[in-house]
């Protein structure tokens, strides 16, 4: 009885690799000289063996044939160019051999490499239990990462990879100390301390990758075997970014509109006396500018600003109240940041910083107010400004989302950071680091970006600041 296969291979490296990758039953690359040059997550999982352990390898690492090294070579290069159905044995890291029906395919490029995917092998009928623990690395709401005794990282979800911000093939079966290499093991999600026997029930926690900041509930514990001893451990979270994200807007939300009634209500109280006090001290300033009296003539400027100070404040106060002249339209965002480029570079040269804008002329269509997108975009850039010192590097750039509906503009700078105590306050009104700020900067930015569907988001590792602006886009 004849089976057909047929597998499409092009000429690109890229989209030969990427198929690969996505084979649901192990499967490996060889090229002619007997290396193994790429292998998918399904050959890690069955064999045990990192990434690393297997490409520039031998093909016999995987595939003793006892003897057979040299008649396995020749047997390859008679597979015929539509590939050919072998039944070979394979072994795993522990040494233990198996048996597999495999696909024997050439892929023809610049160098002739040869497929081998497992079609048929041996595999023990699941108990219920290990069904159910597989459903739970496949959940998309889970987040599930499972050591052996030696802190090797013997299985991760999915939706782990996506949050820790890691590649599954790059890190699994590898040492925990390798697959985070380079981050402090204090900051880290995964810790050997797992294995010491530290259990966590519902810990909230905040982690940030390079691109997002989530809010996690974690539970973790050991594994044992049925003598007791320790095997190994797991970690689960599940990602409550949203609900705590919409707990907060609720809040914030309270929190701005009990303010804008506030303000709606007692701005013109407080603008008619400023106004006459104003006028006023306008006059004495002429006055004593006319009579020569220098210090009363410095007193009064130095009153005057203080006056345009509480003004301004009192105009913060109205853009956080509900009604105000709001000019909806299609905004080019392209056209917003030529705009404001030359201000902020300014602003900039001033404090010795460098602005690097990737994203020119790049940038999608939005709904909304130009004018209060600049005021978000100005405020933002010059916070980011202010926090570095000398030679920091100011960068503007962007991404899509993942489902693809929303832009995100990405404000990067290399300051010190937020700390996490802080990070959770800077949205709150009034909430402030600077000595003469007013607090309200980041609470209007927040109103303006939620009033036309969009969000804003900060992430912060110790070592820079990244303010998101999501923005539904055309």
């Amino acid at each position: 009885m004849e089976t057909s296969y047929s597998l499409e291979f092009g000429n690109s490296v890229q989209k030969t690799l990427g198929f690969i990758e996505q084979l649901p039953n192990p499967a490996f690359l060889i090229s002619q000289t007997g290396e193994i040059t790429q292998v998918n997550e399904g050959l890690l999982e069955v064999t045990g063996y990192a990434l690393e352990e297997l490409v520039g390898c031998h093909f016999s690492k995987v595939l003793p044939f006892k003897s057979q090294r040299d008649a396995m070579r020749s047997e390859l290069q008679q597979v015929p160019d539509d590939g050919t159905v072998l039944e070979i044995e394979w072994l795993d890291k522990q040494g233990r051999v198996a048996t597999a029906l495999a696909l024997v395919r050439k892929r023809k490029s610049q160098e002739l490499q040869y497929l081998i995917h497992f079609l048929q092998y041996a595999k023990r009928d699941l108990p219920l239990a290990h069904r159910f623990a597989d459903k739970l690395l496949a959940s998309p709401h889970l987040g599930v990462v499972i050591l052996d005794a030696s802190a090797h990282i013997v299985e991760i979800s999915k939706l782990a990879c996506k949050i820790l911000g890691i590649n599954r093939l790059d890190v699994l079966n590898k040492h925990i100390d390798q697959a985070f290499v380079g981050i402090p093991e204090e900051h880290r999600l995964i810790q050997r301390e797992l294995l010491e026997g530290v259990k966590v029930s519902n810990k909230a926690i905040s982690w940030t990758n390079d691109n997002q900041r989530y809010e996690l509930l974690a539970d973790s514990n050991t594994l044992h075997d049925e003598t007791g001893k320790m095997v190994g451990a797991y970690v689960i979270f599940k990602d409550v970014t949203n609900l705590r994200s919409f707990d907060q807007k609720i809040e914030r939300s309270d929190r701005l509109a009990m303010i804008g009634q506030i303000a709606a209500g007692t701005a013109h109280e407080i603008r008619n006396p400023l106004t006459s006090i104003r006028g006023f001290l306008q006059m004495f300033l002429q006055m004593f500018a006319e009579q020569g009296l220098e210090r009363e003539r410095s007193y009064t400027e130095i009153m005057l600003t203080e006056i345009n100070r509480i003004n301004s404040l009192v105009s913060e106060f109205l853009l956080l109240s509900k009604p105000r002249d709001v000019q909806y339209s299609i905004v080019d965002l392209n056209t917003v940041f030529e705009e404001l480029l030359p201000f902020i570079e300014n602003q900039a040269l001033l404090h010795g910083i460098e602005v690097e804008y990737p994203s020119r002329g790049t940038l999608p269509l939005v709904v909304g107010d130009a004018e209060l997108l600049k005021q978000v975009f100005i405020n933002i850039c010059k916070n980011g400004i202010e926090a570095m010192n000398k030679d920091g590097v100011l960068t503007i750039s962007h991404h899509f989302d993942e489902e693809g509906d929303r832009v995100s503009i990405d404000i990067h700078d290399n300051g010190p950071g937020i700390p996490m105590y802080v990070i959770d306050k800077i949205f709150d009104p009034f909430y402030t680091t600077k000595d003469e700020g007013t607090g309200l900067g980041l609470s209007v930015c927040q109103k303006i970006i939620h009033d036309v569907g969009g969000q804003i988001r900060v992430s912060s590792k110790g070592f820079g600041t990244t303010f998101h602006i999501l923005l539904p886009y055309l």
